[in-house]
């Protein structure tokens, strides 16, 4: 754009007699119409073309959406219509009833949901044919259980005296209304683990205070039903609060689309405010409402998921540029996310790799928050604002008129003072607008403003390779802006000191906001339970999302092959069904995820190791509540194993799969475990929460007993993997599996003959006490002996156990 020199009023051609010269200029002009300038007063004139080669739809905002409404300004809220949607979600049942596992859908289909097979091997994605072959189940919307069943009745009957607990008063009835949870827990139940008579009463007190905790899960699971995440009013009361901030200013539209209407500072001023007021709401960050209004950012996320389900808001996925921070793009689908893209506002290549730069984002329904704008705005950095001559929020309207703001004018009328000679960048992210402008020389106190009519629709910058930023030029610093949005979006007028882009557009990580990553929001229960079935990531070449840490859980259920031979496969899938009811409540009520089932084996992911710990300790107390095992009469046992680390996202039967290393270990370490035993790896443990919550699991008085710290030997994996573990202490005891606590280990296992060291090593002097001659005799004891399987499980030695007790 060239400006001419002269002050009168001038008629300029934005094509240039050298461009006009040549053959693709006038193609230019023959496809894209030219606008000639129009005579105006008062001063020299400037005015732009479609030199882009771009069509911009102006009938409507592009970006967003949002269709131009007549008469009403941009950036203003329809309290009444929000009230309306808030009454609607008030009033909504939010009983957790239908994440219920459908008894009597699954009665018809045991045969086929049920494995005749216990699972060995339950390394994700890598197998994916042995999985598809086992018929997985999936959980899916309407069908994954949150909590252990509703109507469940728990009648305590404890007498906490010595006394009492020495005769095996004390007794746990578990039971629910329709009678399918028989037996009771009672003290007397569980073999001794001490000789002594002392240390038994005061074991079968640890004993009632485990039994009442366990009470307390389950009553509270049950309530859970009824009250995870009800109704926040103060949270939309809070959001009513700031959106009553967004009224009309007197930004108007005219009727002409040629006129434009003068604006003083104090107007620019309100403008701006009101759009700085509201950008909590545009969009709505949850990380960043849940810090700012003092809320949890998972019930934040709860109201806002209700709120997309009736249309209050949109749920948008929106990559984080790796230069300006904004948002990459924005896309309603999770599949949809490109694996490359260009940054809307700053251009940047960006690869998408990781979920966890994913921002979750929220727009509030157009009829309640009324914007005009084609793409989100940037924070602009400390240095970036350092170098900034003029900033100026301007809106857009249904009929594209402009606004008019003036630089160097004088106090009273300017925004900005006069701008010195030099070269100058004008971007607006929002609008897509990127050019240079050029001043002269300096203004003097009799220059007049110069005129510059800028229409939105010929300042977008296309990012085509090869395309250069155009360039506005002015005789001097004193200038009227006559600025037209008539590509219906918001347009910052945003004048800086030309500079390298780095200065301009990059912001620093320190200065980004918090935001919510859609590596978080998967593991939400109401997301799961409302979305799942399609916010399913997709499958591009060469391009994976990953995780950069998650922890993986998988479990299994102790002897499930002799329980499906003793009982048969539908008998047994009913139990196995109301193990899967008590692991899935407790999982999804920590923040976790069910990925999904391999027959009667899960596998679950957490955000993090505390989150994780919580879940399995939990879920270990309540599987006694749903009843013994008619084949043994011992209580369901399931052995479990967690690790973290890196992990490819897949989508695989349906659902966000994770595949990789960090599977194949978690599985190998939940082999290596011991029925009512937990394995954890050190990666999981290296969070001081996580560190935090093992101690507490396996502290004086819990219900857990620590085990010492294991090198295990996995398959597939190189080198030793370093695990440690809890085991629940009110569990059905084998002989073999008895142990004491880990503080008293070295000094009572030869006394009480019950812990694991012990055993083997005298399996091992048996073995070696049989004369090489007796090869039959010596063959028996090996076999029976768990010296020959000790290897198999764990790799550490007997000395190492020793010496960790």
């Amino acid at each position: 754009f060239n400006m001419a020199a002269q002050e009168n009023i001038v008629d300029v051609n934005f094509a240039c007699a050298s461009a006009a010269s040549t053959g693709t200029s006038r193609s230019r002009q023959s496809r894209h119409r030219s606008r000639n300038l129009s005579a105006h007063s008062g001063g020299s004139f400037c005015g732009s073309t479609d030199f882009f080669m771009h069509d911009v739809d102006i009938s409507r905002n592009h970006g967003h959406g949002t269709v131009p409404v007549p008469g009403r300004e941009s950036h203003t809220a329809d309290l009444a219509e929000f009230d309306r949607y808030v009454k609607i979600m008030s009033e909504a049942d939010r009983l957790e009833q239908d994440l219920q596992w459908d008894d009597d859908e699954e009665e018809s289909s045991v045969e086929e949901e049920s494995g005749g097979e216990e699972s060995e091997d339950h390394e994700g994605a890598n197998r994916t044919a042995a999985a598809a072959a086992a018929a997985p189940y999936v959980p899916k919307h309407r069908s994954q259980p949150q909590d252990v069943p509703i109507g469940m009745n728990i009648d305590m009957n404890m007498n906490g005296d010595a006394e009492g607990a020495e005769k095996g008063m004390g007794e746990t009835k578990i039971s629910n209304e329709h009678g399918e949870f028989g037996g009771s827990i009672g003290l007397d139940e569980r073999p001794s683990m001490l000789n002594d008579t002392s240390e038994r009463k005061q074991d079968d007190a640890s004993q009632t205070r485990r039994l009442s905790q366990a009470s307390e899960i389950t009553q509270k699971s049950v309530l859970s039903q009824k009250t995870q995440y009800p109704f926040n009013s103060a949270f939309w009361t809070y959001v009513r609060s700031i959106l009553s901030n967004a009224k009309p200013v007197g930004f108007g539209e005219l009727p002409n689309p040629n006129a434009t209407a003068l604006k003083s500072p104090d107007d620019a001023s309100k403008f701006l405010s009101k759009v700085i007021a509201i950008g909590p709401l545009n969009p709505i960050q949850p990380a960043v409402i849940a810090k700012e209004g003092g809320f949890d950012e998972d019930e934040v996320l709860a109201e806002l998921f209700y709120g997309t389900l009736v249309g209050l808001v949109a749920m948008r996925f929106s990559p984080e540029c790796i230069q300006c921070g904004s948002a990459v793009m924005d896309t309603d689908m999770l599949g949809r996310v490109p694996g490359k893209a260009l940054c809307a506002g700053c251009n940047a290549p960006n690869k998408i790799e990781s979920m966890d730069k994913i921002k979750v984002m929220f727009l509030l329904n157009s009829d309640v928050l009324y914007i005009l704008a084609e793409n989100y705005a940037c924070t602009p950095s400390a240095e970036s604002m350092s170098v900034t001559s003029v900033f100026a929020a301007v809106p857009a309207n249904s009929t594209g008129s402009g606004y008019s703001y003036f630089v160097g004018t004088g106090e009273g009328s300017q925004i900005a003072p006069a701008l010195e000679p030099g070269r100058y960048r004008m971007h607006c992210p929002v609008a897509k607008t990127d050019n240079y402008l050029v001043i002269k020389r300096k203004a003097s106190d009799k220059d007049k403003a110069v005129h510059l009519h800028m229409k939105i629709s010929d300042l977008v910058y296309s990012h085509k390779k090869g395309k250069k930023k155009a360039e506005l030029e002015a005789p001097h610093g004193k200038i009227r802006f006559d600025i037209f949005p008539d590509t219906r979006s918001f347009f910052v007028l945003w004048v800086q000191k030309n500079t390298d882009d780095k200065t301009l557009m990059h912001l620093p990580e320190d200065e980004r906001s918090p935001y919510t990553s859609a590596a978080k929001v998967i593991h939400h229960p109401i997301f799961n339970a409302l979305f799942q079935d399609n916010q399913v990531v997709s499958v591009q070449k060469n391009i994976f999302l990953s995780v950069s840490n998650v922890v993986l859980v998988f479990t299994d259920i102790v002897d499930s092959t002799k329980l499906y031979a003793s009982l048969g496969d539908g008998p047994a899938f009913k139990l196995v069904r109301k193990h899967f009811q008590v692991l899935f409540g407790a999982f999804t009520r920590n923040g976790g995820r069910v990925v999904k089932t391999i027959g009667d084996a899960v596998m679950a992911s957490f955000t993090t190791g505390k989150a994780a710990l919580s879940a399995v300790s939990e879920a270990m107390i309540l599987m006694p509540t749903i009843g013994r095992r008619p084949d043994n009469n011992n209580y369901v046992e399931i052995r479990v194993g967690i690790h973290s680390g890196q992990a490819t996202v897949v989508p695989l039967n349906g659902v966000n799969d994770y595949f990789g290393q960090t599977a194949n270990i978690a599985a190998r370490v939940q082999s290596a475990a011991k029925a009512s035993e937990c394995f954890v790896t050190e990666a999981v443990l290296a969070t001081q929460d996580a560190r935090d919550a093992y101690k507490e699991i396996t502290g004086p008085g819990a219900s857990f007993k620590l085990t010492p710290l294991t090198e295990l030997m996995l398959k597939g994996v190189d080198g030793k993997v370093h695990a440690r573990g809890f085991r629940w202490l009110l569990r059905s005891r084998r002989a073999s599996d008895i142990s004491t606590s880990g503080t008293s280990f070295a000094s009572n296992y030869m006394e009480r003959r019950v812990n694991r060291t012990y055993s083997l090593r005298m399996s091992a002097q048996s073995i070696d006490s049989v004369g090489e001659d007796d090869a039959d005799t010596r063959d028996a004891l090996l076999k029976s002996s768990p010296v020959s399987h000790r290897g198999d499980r764990r790799g550490s030695t007997l000395g190492a156990h020793i010496e960790e007790g």
